[in-house]
C-alpha cells in the first residue's frame, strides 16, 4: 500500500477508534437494562463497543500491511471529490441546524436530496422519490412505531 493511501486509513481507523471510545465512555453513564429489557444505554455501548473493535482492527492491519514506497496520493480529496465531500458535510451541518425550525421530515427530505445529487444520481424522480420516503418513512418509523418523539418543526409537518 503506497506511503500516502495508509497515512489516510491510519488516521481515518484513529479518529473512529477515538469517536467509538469517548462514544463508549459516555455509553457507560446511563443503564444497559431496565426491568423491560434494553434500556437508553444498550444501542449507544454496543455499537460503540463493535466499532471500536473494527477501527482497532483497521489500525492493525493497515499497519502491518508492506510499504510500497512514497505515492503522489494525498490523505484528502481534491477536485470533484473534494466538492462532493464538502456538500455532503455542509448539507448534514445544515440540516441539523435546521432540525427543530423545519422538522424532522423537511429537514431530512432535504439532506437526502442533496446527498444524493452530491454522490451522483441525476434522475430527479429517483432523488425525489427517496427524499420523501426517507425522510417521512423514518419519521414514521421512529415515531409511530418505536415511540420516539421527532421534531416536526415550525410548520406541523
Amino acid at each position: 500500500m503506497p506511503t500516502g493511501m495508509r497515512r489516510g486509513w491510519q488516521a481515518t481507523g484513529l479518529v473512529m477508534l477515538v469517536i467509538c471510545l469517548v462514544t463508549l465512555w459516555q455509553a457507560t453513564k446511563l443503564s444497559l437494562f431496565d426491568r423491560l429489557g434494553p434500556a437508553a444505554g444498550f444501542f449507544p455501548f454496543y455499537l460503540a463497543l463493535i466499532g471500536a473493535a473494527m477501527s482497532a482492527l483497521i489500525l492493525f492491519q493497515v499497519t502491518r500491511t508492506a510499504d510500497l514506497g512514497p505515492s503522489r496520493e494525498t490523505i484528502f480529496p481534491r477536485g470533484a471529490t473534494a466538492w462532493r465531500a464538502f456538500a455532503i458535510l455542509a448539507s448534514a451541518a445544515v440540516a441539523t441546524a435546521l432540525l427543530e425550525w423545519l422538522g424532522f421530515r423537511l429537514a431530512v427530505t432535504m439532506f437526502s436530496a442533496v446527498l444524493l445529487v452530491a454522490l451522483g444520481e441525476r434522475r430527479w424522480w429517483a432523488v425525489a422519490l427517496f427524499a420523501v420516503i426517507a425522510g417521512f418513512g423514518l419519521f414514521h418509523l421512529f415515531n409511530n412505531w418505536l415511540d420516539v418523539l421527532l421534531p416536526v418543526g415550525e410548520f406541523g409537518i
